[in-house]
């Protein structure tokens, strides 16, 4: 692979779509390296700010006239490829990368701990972030999520160690070559890009293969999925999770409000407790990641212990947004059926209350692929709303709307689901959310707006009562 300063050799680099959370914290790595970072976005945000702030040049359009004289352009896979500026680079014969090999770049010359899995990667490297720089190693990150406890969702460390968030969504991530890999779970997902779930498998395999040979790799024990990729790895393997065949495992788990305790056992070595200040047994999963690291490393246990009492979560994650006398508010990213249920089961164990989810799938795409599974992932809410799909890039599907995932869920028997478009959705809240409720808003797209204006709203209403 050439070297960073080969492929930018002006250090000027055009980023399509910069405003996401992925490529976001790739700019922010350049521009603390010196870079000239350009970019385009829609519209304004606080990542696009924070990049303003650290000097990136940033247009609110896609459009040909943008792309200046730049080295490359980078893009992600939410970037159509008759994207204009694309279409501009392409003319100009500027070299175009996707975000996961500029990732690759940026790693080199660093000790890499990439984290893969289709759920719970952007908690496992904030975890693990965070840890790092709680033992004072300096680490440069690029997470999937902004993290308060570290500023941010990226940042280029003095230290050894590089801390990455990967991309499985288009097969990017094997473009990584990690000296540590962490694998959380392999699960039916983005079959927009992969054709099955065996395709799914062999190429995580391929990811395991590109780990260093003296690396060693960690993951979720209990996966069938993850055992089946592991078949030709004859690496070093730590494995975590519940049952005594793990490496790491928890027992004597505990939940009470945003806290969760459990005890770590290591190999019949090591044997000590911690303290989680974010609830869900998923979790504790990404906390035993995060042990296992941190053990291999040589970190001290106690720094270990402090690292995740101190954690209160990425943004997005089980984000409580507002907690008053009317209603509690939750925001959450879960957009997979794995992770919704997941998410919905941490709010049930949080509190003995009323739980209200109000959900906006993402994309077409997968409320094709995985309608069925859809069902029964709203199983433990009260009450469930659906509102309009979040389109990203995709175009519509003929045959599927928010209603698909309606029709399944009141088909397997909930009692009380109701479908709400999104232009009517915070009035219908306002009128039905009771006194007490737990209200989680659950989405990858902007269904995360509503929770500030709902904030305000329901203050509004309690100041009038």
């Amino acid at each position: 692979m050439q070297k960073i300063t080969e492929l930018i050799p002006n250090k000027k680099v055009h980023f399509v779509g910069i405003g996401g959370v992925g490529m976001s914290g790739l700019a922010q790595l350049l521009l603390e390296q010196g870079y000239y970072v350009i970019g385009s976005d829609l519209k304004k945000t606080r990542n696009t700010d924070r990049l303003e702030a650290l000097g990136a040049t940033i247009f609110f359009s896609h459009r040909a006239e943008n792309l200046k004289d730049v080295d490359i352009v980078v893009y992600s896979s939410c970037i159509r490829e008759d994207n204009p500026e694309l279409e501009a680079a392409k003319k100009k014969n500027i070299k175009i990368i996707k975000r996961g090999l500029l990732l690759a770049f940026l790693m080199q010359g660093k000790t890499g701990i990439v984290i893969a899995g289709a759920h719970g990667k952007t908690t496992t490297t904030s975890l693990i972030s965070l840890l790092l720089n709680t033992a004072g190693m300096n680490p440069s990150f690029a997470i999937g999520a902004d993290l308060d406890a570290l500023g941010g969702n990226a940042s280029h460390g003095l230290g050894e160690y590089f801390v990455a968030e990967a991309d499985e969504s288009d097969g990017s991530f094997l473009c990584l070559h990690p000296d540590y890999a962490v694998i959380t779970n392999i699960d039916k997902e983005h079959l927009d890009y992969y054709q099955d779930m065996a395709h799914i498998v062999r190429t995580y395999a391929e990811f395991i293969a590109n780990l260093n040979p003296q690396g060693i790799l960690f993951c979720y024990g209990e996966d069938a999925h993850i055992k089946q990729a592991l078949k030709s790895y004859k690496g070093q393997l730590v494995t975590y999770g519940f049952s005594e065949h793990c490496d790491a495992r928890a027992i004597n788990m505990s939940f009470s409000d945003m806290q969760s305790e459990f005890e770590c056992i290591y190999r019949n070595e090591i044997s000590i407790k911690f303290k989680l200040s974010v609830p869900g047994q998923h979790n504790i999963l990404n906390a035993l990641a995060c042990i296992a690291v941190g053990i291999k490393l040589g970190i001290d246990l106690d720094i270990i212990q402090k690292a995740l009492e101190a954690f209160k979560g990425a943004k997005r994650r089980f984000e409580v947004r507002s907690k008053n006398d009317r209603v509690i508010i939750v925001d959450d990213y879960a957009h997979h059926p794995t992770e919704i249920n997941a998410t919905l089961q941490a709010a049930k164990s949080w509190k003995n209350r009323r739980l209200v989810g109000v959900f906006q799938p993402h994309r077409y795409s997968r409320t094709k692929f995985l309608q069925e599974e859809f069902a029964h992932c709203f199983d433990c809410a009260d009450q469930i709303i659906i509102t309009d799909i979040y389109a990203a890039s995709e175009q519509p599907i003929k045959g599927i709307a928010a209603r698909t995932i309606y029709d399944q869920v009141k088909k397997s028997g909930h009692k009380n689901v109701f479908f709400s478009p999104r232009s009517e959705l915070k009035q219908h809240l306002l009128d039905n959310v009771q006194a007490g409720d737990i209200l989680m808003l659950l989405g990858a797209g902007d269904i995360n707006d509503l929770s500030e204006e709902l904030s305000e709203n329901f203050s509004k209403q309690i100041e009038v009562n």
